[in-house]
């Protein structure tokens, strides 16, 4: 008896992972025509050229319209990435040197689960992105415990598949 399949498990698990990219990325463009203020759904074919803009809608003597470009302002919780900290650098270390950029909302000096020890970097966040600006300017190639600090804004990590 043959058992002829065709690809199996591994196959539809591609397929699917494919799609969900696919979809990820048209959601994306989607978004970014949306914050030029360009209907996705008028276009034809994909052609950028032809699109018509999106129109205002008048409600209840309100006008609402699409901003031409996406927001630029200073909203949600900055991270900033703190490398080459000290083994000995605690998080109230951190606090004390980094609250006197502005209002700090957290720090916390990563820690490899295994041993409880430092792995040398740390995640600070600020409330604005002005304060976070500030201490990257301050606090970038000073010396803490011996070590000089290597300050940055912290980078989303991509997705693991």
């Amino acid at each position: 008896m043959s058992r002829a399949f065709s690809g199996g498990k591994r196959n539809r698990e591609a397929s699917r992972d494919l799609k969900k990219r696919e979809k990820e990325q048209r959601l994306q463009r989607n978004r970014e025509l949306r914050a030029r203020g360009i209907d996705p759904d008028m276009m034809e074919g994909g052609e950028l050229a032809q699109a018509a803009p999106l129109e205002e809608v008048k409600l209840e003597e309100v006008v609402i319209g699409v901003a031409p470009q996406s927001r630029q302002g200073d909203f949600g919780p900055t991270k900033l990435f703190v490398g080459g900290l000290s083994p000995s650098t605690t998080t109230a270390d951190l606090r004390a040197l980094f609250s006197r950029f502005g209002e700090l909302l957290d720090a916390a000096v990563i820690v490899n689960r295994s041993t409880g020890h430092s792995r040398g970097f740390a995640i600070v966040s600020y409330r604005s992105s002005s304060d976070a600006e500030e201490a990257i300017k301050g606090a970038n190639g000073i010396d803490l415990d011996g070590r000089v600090l290597r300050v940055n804004r912290a980078e989303e990590r991509p997705p693991r598949y």
